[in-house]
């Protein structure tokens, strides 16, 4: 693990040296290319919980904020263990009620716009995709990046996001459904095999939301036409066709279960 977690040292007056030093030490066993140790992620969970029961609303402040620091260094870092570990900590306490949770989900929000705008590695992407299918305005970041100027990693996170979107926040996809069968098709025919691969991923989830929807269903088997015209290219074209194998797949499904 790089020097930069090694480095950094909290003032322990405010918040009690025993929580600040058990911070420390959970956040650095999140930093791991492996899985981390057991029981680490929900230890960090507990520790916030009690935290927030415990002290008083400036006090917790205080302490959040050292949480935040590190947060910011570890993603900041070029070791992809730290990013790991920033990343693993936000997917941690997304859930936990504190009550600053308004400026907390913000600064998640903007701390993973930040991510995707500057990291390239795929385990870190993949994980940061998981991280954000617990924030509900990640869908519209991913779809201003299909829809945006070709980025190539812009796409690849935006169909990781999702799909992940899809399968973990139905009710926020609901909302968003028309768009996400206009935007999915422009990762579906991207020219890189990667990105298509994770569009796919994303329809076949798509398809077990919209099931009940006749009219949408039918609305991207017609949407694969338009990508197999005479003059369409050849990533065009295997887009369409990988639309399709996923829409009989599912029918296939379907009768199956007749």
């Amino acid at each position: 693990m790089g020097s930069s977690s090694q480095a950094i040292r909290y003032p322990v007056a405010t918040t009690g040296a025993g929580n600040i030093d058990a911070l420390n030490r959970v956040l650095v066993d999140l930093c791991t290319r492996s899985n981390p140790k057991d029981g680490a992620a929900l230890t960090l969970r507990r520790l916030v919980q009690e935290e927030a029961c415990d002290l008083s609303g400036e006090a917790f402040a205080r302490f959040m904020d050292h949480l935040y620091e590190h947060i910011t260094t570890f993603l900041d870092s070029n070791e992809v263990s730290e990013n790991l570990g920033a990343l693993r900590a936000i997917c941690e306490i997304i859930d936990v009620t504190i009550s600053e949770n308004a400026s907390k989900v913000a600064k998640f929000s903007n701390y993973m716009r930040a991510a995707f705008e500057t990291k390239r590695d795929p385990e870190i992407l993949v994980l940061a995709s998981k991280v954000l299918g617990h924030l509900a305005r990640s869908v519209k970041v991913a779809l201003e990046w299909l829809r945006g100027e070709r980025i190539e990693y812009h796409r690849f996170a935006a169909v990781l996001i999702l799909k992940e979107m899809v399968e973990n926040a139905s009710i926020v996809f609901n909302f968003h459904m028309p768009e996400f069968l206009d935007a999915i098709w422009v990762a579906l025919r991207d020219p890189t095999l990667a990105v298509q691969g994770k569009a796919v991923e994303a329809v076949r989830a798509c398809l077990r939301v919209i099931e009940k929807h006749e009219t949408r269903y039918y609305r991207m088997f017609e949407a694969t036409q338009y990508g197999l015209g005479i003059n369409a290219p050849v990533h065009s074209i295997h887009g369409s066709l990988l639309a399709v194998g996923e829409l009989l797949r599912f029918h296939l499904q379907e009768v199956e279960a007749l």
